[in-house]
């Protein structure tokens, strides 16, 4: 929402309305594609990388492994 919020903000300056404004115009230009490319990858390349790394299930601690030998029954 606030990546939305910035880019709709930005679209009058990267229009370069009024005096001057043609010289703030590819500032905003490439504020407004720095935003998409930005929350593209946050949204998308990241959880797949994420798992990509993740694929092997993580390995017992070595607590955990203890714990259940004391909660077994005792026979």
């Amino acid at each position: 929402m606030t990546a939305l919020a910035m880019l709709i903000g930005m679209v009058p300056m990267s229009l370069g309305l009024g005096d001057g404004g043609e010289q703030n115009a590819p500032l905003g230009r490439a504020v407004i594609g720095g935003l998409l490319v930005a929350t593209f990858v946050t949204l998308f390349v990241v959880p797949l990388v994420y798992m990509r790394l993740r694929r092997k299930e993580p390995s017992k601690h070595l607590l955990d492994v203890r714990l259940e030998k004391e909660m077994e029954p005792l026979s």
